[in-house]
């Protein structure tokens, strides 16, 4: 069996196999049978993450999606031969390969049946899992075991190096019905938790209109903390379960902790705290956000608060599901499988959806470098999601794709370089602001701007600002009504005497001029005052350009770098060169 591990190689998180160091860097898609698993072996991809379900019924209980065709446990016999026969097309060309399971843990047809009260009411009329149900626990645990099982003694295990585990809707961990789980059964959980947390069982818990209607008392808000915390216990059963039962030798990770994007506490992503510390979890996984639709001329930012999560130890390893010219609708890549008005790449108004790619190869290319300079410079692992198979099916994306693999690896000897400024996230914050506030648009607004300032951020939950605030020069609070832990590190950021940006119920938001004169009256330093999007750190310096016509970057002291395009070499403390709207440049420090 390969044993894996999260190692800091100059203050970034890898993964350790078997005593070799790996960048993460990986390949994955839902049509397997679509998947170009040769074309990325060819390219020198050694990591790929397998999809596999406990059943056939929809990850997205809105549009009723599924990728699965084939749900392990559906039926009286196992059938394990949709995941083992992605396993064995990578393997018979990739002997070496490093197999990443990504389970999907939801209860087949037959225990929704026969288990009514531990379900719950999804958006498009059916039924599924409660999320905190005990009984989803223990038979989930069950059916975790068989499988987990049926890999270890297979004759693939020797190639599985760790595991993601899914779950909810979307497999991200959010309750299906988009609703925290609220069911009798949610009622009577509830108010458990209430004489547990709070030894009171007087707080009336909400009914179902007050959720989804804005109205805020006081049930509401200790429902909004209730169906976090008791979502990620339940995450973090299953992630301790499955340590057991793999002898803790391998990685888990999971999607989770979305408070830097996801404003709506009743879809569970807001407990991020309570499992961050967990030695069951080693990574923690978003997409890349999908601010404006993925527009370019802005940065694709952070779902999560990733310096956080690296704070405690933990890997981002983040879902790179990046569209092309070459992205079409799934419809076309299933024909007769899908309903034709799921996923459409034009909405009602004739306008591109997120699930349209740029119209020509070099703004695709544009996009995919851009996510690469994000995470590189953040530290984070990448896995290219090829959804539906095919967006990265030409020659000059999958020479790219080798390129930056290539530039990841060698970024193993670069150390991380700091930001100047933290973006804190607060977020027990959420759980003070009703449905439909528009405080609960200010984190996302703030973070977004941020991106055009010029001026690269590291991104923290308000809990770490005593371990952290320290290292910056200014400092950005998002929530408009904080948590304590909120107020807290605030007062410590003015105590510290460092100057500080708070959202406020009387300005929830700042423009990227608003941002970007504080920040350098506060001392940081500007990379770019027109508005281009600036990566920088491991290593690389990556630019997003907003425009066309020459661009300037001045550096925070002279300093060596190349063109990863072309064998020009700047030798100075600031870089100019002719641009092309909406393209992104990289340059590689050389010594």
């Amino acid at each position: 069996m390969l044993k894996s591990y999260i190692q800091s190689v100059n203050g970034k998180p890898m993964i350790n196999i078997d005593g070799t160091v790996h960048f993460p860097i990986a390949y994955t898609t839902y049509f397997d049978e679509c998947g170009k698993w040769s074309d990325f072996i060819k390219r020198g991809y050694k990591m790929f993450f397998v999809n596999v379900s406990f059943t056939d019924l929809p990850i997205n209980n809105i549009t009723g999606f599924s990728p699965f065709r084939i749900g392990v446990f559906e039926n009286e016999t196992a059938d394990y031969s949709e995941f083992e026969g992605t396993v064995c097309r990578i393997l018979t060309e990739c002997p070496d390969a490093l197999i990443f399971p990504r389970i999907n843990i939801a209860m087949p047809r037959k225990w929704i049946e026969d288990n009514p009260f531990e379900t719950v009411d999804t958006k498009n009329g059916g039924k599924r899992e409660s999320l905190f149900s005990d009984r989803f626990r223990q038979d989930g645990k069950k059916l975790l075991s068989s499988l987990i099982s049926h890999i270890r003694n297979s004759d693939y295990a020797n190639r599985i190096a760790g595991y993601q585990l899914c779950g909810g809707t979307t497999q991200e961990w959010m309750h299906h019905d988009m609703s925290g789980s609220f069911s009798d059964l949610g009622v009577k959980e509830f108010q458990k938790w209430l004489k547990i947390k709070y030894g009171t069982e007087k707080i009336k818990a909400p009914d179902r209109s007050e959720l989804e209607n804005g109205v805020f008392t006081e049930g509401v808000c200790k429902y909004y903390e209730f169906c976090n915390e008791v979502n990620v216990n339940t995450i973090e059963y299953f992630a301790k379960s499955l340590k057991e039962l793999i002898n803790n030798e391998q990685i888990v990770g999971v999607f989770y902790g979305y408070n830097a994007f996801v404003n709506d506490p009743l879809l569970g992503l807001h407990g991020l705290r309570h499992i961050i510390y967990s030695p069951y979890i080693d990574f923690f996984s978003s997409p890349c956000a999908y601010d404006c639709n993925r527009s370019l001329g802005i940065d694709w930012g952070d779902m999560l608060p990733v310096d956080s999560v690296k704070l405690h130890g933990k890997l981002c390893f983040i879902e790179c599901d990046i569209r092309t010219h070459l992205t079409k609708r799934m419809q076309d890549s299933r024909p007769g499988e899908y309903p034709d008005d799921i996923y459409p790449q034009i909405d009602e108004n004739g306008n591109k959806t997120a699930w349209c790619g740029p119209g020509i190869p070099e703004l695709s290319l544009s996009a995919i470098r851009k996510a690469f300079a994000h995470q590189i410079t953040k530290s984070s692992g990448i896995w290219w999601f090829d959804m539906w198979g095919g967006w990265y099916d030409d020659k000059c994306i999958l020479n790219e794709l080798e390129n930056l693999r290539k530039a990841a690896e060698k970024s193993l000897n670069h150390a991380n370089h700091p930001a100047e400024v933290a973006l804190f996230i607060d977020e027990r914050a959420y759980f003070n602001i009703p449905s439909g506030s528009p405080f609960r648009h200010s984190v996302n607004e703030i973070r977004v701007a941020m991106g055009n300032t010029g001026i690269p951020f590291d991104i923290f939950m308000t809990e770490d600002a005593e371990k952290t605030l320290h290292r910056y020069k200014a400092a950005v609070f998002t929530s408009p009504l904080p948590s304590d832990s909120g107020k807290t590190a605030i007062d410590l950021c003015r105590n510290l005497g460092i100057p500080c940006l708070i959202s406020t119920k009387a300005k929830q938001g700042f423009t990227v001029a608003e941002l970007r004169c504080f920040l350098v009256d506060s001392g940081i330093h500007c990379y770019n005052h027109d508005g281009c999007v600036v990566y920088n750190s491991n290593g690389i310096l990556g630019i997003h350009t907003v425009c066309e016509g020459k661009v300037k970057i001045s550096l925070p002291e002279k300093s060596k770098l190349q063109s990863l395009y072309d064998d020009k070499i700047y030798d100075s403390d600031s870089i100019v060169f002719p641009a092309e709207k909406h393209h992104t440049y990289l340059f590689e420090y050389i010594s």
